[in-house]
């Protein structure tokens, strides 16, 4: 059976019949950010069909890797093929730019939460978000272990993660690498490399508050590659997206 016509969602106070969603979700894959990057919508269609019908237990990055990406049981280990984080960090940076070029309002708003696979199917509105801070001033990463491959490495993670703040949250955020006279939070961190371990520690420091207003790190193993540097920076990017919007809507705009 087709899984499109299986069940309607009942969630998020969405009230559209199950044809009525998958129309404005092909609205959306038909769209200049995703119909030219087949690969993202077969992600994402195979996230939703999974989703409304009723099988959500099936959406972990085993099962994606084996199901959409032909990975062989018998030697698949996640931990060392990053194929589907690094994809479905896409396909959040997709989601986002689709939805901040948007003039009008879509009927639902599909998004995939941080530290999780399973999409989420909501009606614009019913969760207020506000950014914490106008502007954000992005300064270069550390590199703590030296001169060499990881220098390289780096810089290329830099370069990443200033691409997919300005995509992600550049509509409603500044993000710049020009010092001001407002005393813009700041974000810094550091990059450790050891054999084929890499750590990023990333702090955002508000100056006006004279404290780290956020501080994460981030582990990922791997082949200093780019497609390492887009999942680190994917990963950054989507928690401290995380942090910067009140998902609650108490959030406060501030310099």
């Amino acid at each position: 059976m087709n899984a499109r016509l299986m069940q309607p969602l009942e969630e998020n106070g969405i009230s559209l019949s199950n044809e009525e969603l998958w129309r404005e979700v092909d609205h959306l894959l038909a769209s200049p950010t995703f119909a030219k990057a087949p690969r993202m919508c077969r992600l994402l269609t195979f996230l939703l069909e999974k989703k409304l019908s009723g099988n959500e237990q099936e959406i972990n990055e085993y099962a994606i890797g084996l199901d959409l990406f032909g990975r062989d049981a018998s030697t698949y280990d996640t931990s060392l093929d990053p194929q589907v984080r690094v994809q479905i960090g896409r396909l959040r940076q997709r989601l986002s730019a689709y939805y901040a070029a948007l003039e009008i309002t879509p009927a639902i708003h599909v998004s995939i939460p941080m530290g999780s696979y399973v999409p989420v199917i909501a009606c614009p509105g019913t969760s207020p978000k506000l950014l914490r801070y106008k502007r954000i001033l992005l300064t270069p990463l550390r590199n703590l272990t030296g001169a060499g491959a990881s220098n390289t490495f780096v810089c290329g993670l830099d370069e990443e993660l200033g691409s997919r703040l300005f995509q992600t949250l550049g509509k409603g955020l500044q993000v710049s690498a020009v010092s001001d006279a407002n005393q813009s939070p700041r974000l810094e961190g550091s990059v450790r490399v050891e054999d084929d371990h890499v750590r990023a520690s990333i702090r955002l420091v508000d100056p006006g508050a004279g404290s780290i207003a956020w501080l994460s790190q981030f582990d990922r193993r791997g082949e200093l590659c780019m497609s390492l540097q887009e999942e680190l920076a994917g990963a950054i990017c989507d928690a401290l997206q995380f942090y910067l919007v009140d998902h609650r809507g108490r959030g406060m705009f501030s310099s």
